[in-house]
């Protein structure tokens, strides 16, 4: 499941299907190719993401800590994907939310994989690469695009599954994140989360149990620039928004 390195682009063809105007114009682009268990993904990506830190507005950031991890391709979005595609782990037609979709790598392997996916993410800008990225790669259907803040209250679709790589990253967010989980699942519903086993992510699970989920865990071998990666794949279960609500 290698991750092959970038290529330039500049505005004209690429290999998997044109870059998006919109895209290019705003963006240095890159393309990668992620390999999965049903075949090669092709994902536009930002070159330079330090570039993005350096164009922080520092006000912005003190309001609401905006920083664009979005923008990279992290290997727990690769595990999460693979573990999509992977034989019994989604059904055709299982309704899937996707949280933090980032460039929309989990989101388009789910949908190859037969599930009606919504991808939300609380940047515009990350909706556009995932957006752009659906429809460069056949067979990854037609999911659907939201922007979703967790914090809303609200729940952007009713799922039997939730999945997210890396969105327990920010201790103040744990909780929005876990309510937001349960309002979006269907009774006997699933979160499935992908971590690289971070602290945080512990903690997030801690959480998890605490408040009525139970939960699992198991450990996936990414190949990941150049070297092994592991990455936490953990399945949440029951909880409020798991048990009775529907």
């Amino acid at each position: 499941m290698p991750v092959h390195p970038p290529s330039s682009h500049s505005g004209h063809a690429a290999t998997a299907g044109a870059v998006p105007a919109h895209l290019s114009a705003r963006y240095d682009v890159a393309e990668v190719r992620v390999e999965l268990p049903r075949g090669p993904v092709s994902l536009l990506t930002v070159r330079d993401t330090n570039a993005l830190v350096d164009a922080i507005d520092p006000a912005q950031f003190a309001a609401d800590e905006r920083f664009p991890y979005w923008a990279d391709l992290w290997a727990s979005a690769v595990g999460l994907a693979a573990w999509c595609e992977s034989p019994g782990s989604l059904a055709r037609g299982e309704a899937v939310l996707e949280l933090g979709c980032g460039l929309g790598l989990a989101g388009i392997a789910a949908s190859r994989a037969g599930a009606l996916v919504t991808m939300t993410d609380f940047e515009e800008d990350a909706l556009l690469f995932a957006r752009a990225n659906a429809l460069r790669n056949p067979g990854a259907g037609r999911p659907s695009f939201r922007l979703f803040d967790w914090r809303s209250g609200e729940a952007p679709a009713r799922v039997q599954t939730v999945i997210g790589a890396d969105v327990a990253y920010e201790r103040r967010m744990l909780l929005p994140l876990l309510e937001t989980i349960g309002r979006c699942l269907l009774p006997g519903g699933r979160a499935v989360l992908a971590e690289p086993g971070r602290s945080i992510g512990a903690a997030f699970f801690e959480l998890a149990a605490e408040n009525g989920f139970s939960v699992r865990r198991h450990t996936r071998c990414v190949p990941w620039r150049g070297r092994e990666q592991d990455v936490v794949i953990a399945e949440l279960r029951g909880g409020e928004g798991g048990h009775d609500r529907a």
